[in-house]
């Protein structure tokens, strides 16, 4: 099994992706941890609880990370026509207090130091929101770039658009600065952005065999979709009007079997002082600048195989 720690914002997409990790064989969840993003860090953290209690799964320890980029202020209204107020398709699915002030006392940033230096060489981190938590914890360890087995992050685009700006993702946008610290790093980085993105939709069908398995966690996500599902509607963005797209799960996809994927090893420089390309992913493919790769950019991937295997996992889990 391989040993993940997941940094997410909760999220309609992340509340999938986790699902979708949570019911794979090949994975070994050993936290969550939670940044600001689709919605407050308090309101993600809350979320995440949701999420474990929906799949019986509240071992799994929770630490509430950073509430703000490193250098910005936050934006966290732009989110809310698209995960809904509560960043959860405002579905108001159930939370026992107890749990939630239960949250485990460290900082984010502090465990993932502590958990990857701990096991070197066994840990992978998906990091499914912004990259705030993760740079905290490379400033406080510059060795982790080392020790995780890897960092696979979902955002960043090189041939597409972005979904934020012209061309930046959200996660990487919201905080560049963070972002270029990751990816400066020296970590193992797989890139997982829009170009992947894009193409991975659940069609009607796939999403009606999702609502029918009715288990409480395909009851949460059948609930919380549609908010998600008429943003990218109302844009004109699915080849299915009755189809879903969630982000994140390909991050997850990837981390079980990357033969589904195809990418390049490329230099990737994050822009942090534009204001009309701040985030973008800088992508050298023609080896102009002579850098070294730092990250294996993801640009195809067999989308069929990512969503029958995301439905197959999620309709079939049982704790």
């Amino acid at each position: 099994m391989k040993r993940i720690i997941i940094d997410t914002d909760p999220g309609i997409d992340d509340a999938a992706a986790v699902f979708m990790a949570l019911a794979s064989p090949e994975l070994s969840v050993e936290a969550i941890t939670t940044v600001y993003g689709n919605g407050s860090v308090d309101a993600c953290t809350k979320n995440a609880f949701r999420i474990l209690y929906a799949a019986n799964r509240l071992d799994i320890p929770v630490y509430k990370g950073t509430s703000k980029p490193l250098l910005r202020e936050p934006n966290l209204g732009w989110a809310y026509h698209v995960h809904g107020k509560d960043a959860l398709g405002d579905t108001d699915f159930p939370l026992p207090s107890v749990t939630y002030k239960n949250t485990a006392s460290n900082y984010a940033a502090v465990e993932i130091v502590r958990r990857v230096m701990a096991a070197p060489g066994e840990i992978t981190l998906l990091a499914l929101g912004r990259m705030t938590n993760i740079a905290l914890a490379l400033c406080l360890e510059p060795q982790l770039a080392e020790a995780a087995n890897g960092v696979i992050l979902m955002g960043g685009t090189v041939a597409v658009p972005g979904n934020v700006s012209q061309v930046a993702t959200a996660n990487l946008y919201e905080d560049p600065e963070a972002a270029a610290i990751v990816y400066s790093s020296g970590a193992s980085l797989v890139q997982m952005g829009l170009d992947v993105c894009d193409r991975v939709e659940l069609s009607q069908h796939q999403l009606d065999l999702i609502r029918q398995a009715d288990i409480p966690t395909t009851r949460l996500l059948t609930a919380a979709t549609p908010c998600i599902q008429a943003y990218y509607r109302g844009r004109g963005l699915l080849s299915d009007p009755n189809g879903v797209r969630y982000n994140d799960v390909p991050a997850v996809a990837y981390a079980i079997d990357p033969g589904m994927f195809r990418a390049e090893d490329l230099h990737v420089t994050l822009e942090t002082d534009s204001q009309i390309t701040r985030g973008q992913t800088v992508v050298d493919r023609r080896n102009i600048t002579g850098y070294l790769p730092n990250a294996s950019v993801c640009l195809e991937v067999d989308a069929e195989r990512v969503t029958e295997s995301f439905v197959d996992r999620i309709t079939g889990y049982r704790v």
